[in-house]
């Protein structure tokens, strides 16, 4: 497994849960939403760590490709 897929999935996890954890907290605490625009809540943390692991993707690939040169 290329190191850079390593770091990218090691990124989106962390982004994940460091993103969804106080989420979590915040929609126990008042309850779950009941309409849509209150269900982007939910899906933000997936957004934000899917492009923190994709500029950590790009960058680790442009990094890779700089060290073979």
């Amino acid at each position: 497994m290329p190191d850079w897929l390593i770091r990218t999935v090691k990124t989106f996890v962390q982004s994940f849960f460091g993103v969804l954890v106080p989420e979590v907290c915040i929609m126990l605490n008042n309850g779950f939403p009941a309409n849509l625009p209150a269900m982007w809540k939910i899906l933000a943390p997936v957004v934000a760590a899917s492009l923190s692991a994709a500029i950590c993707a790009a960058w680790n690939i442009i990094s890779e490709k700089l060290k073979t040169e």
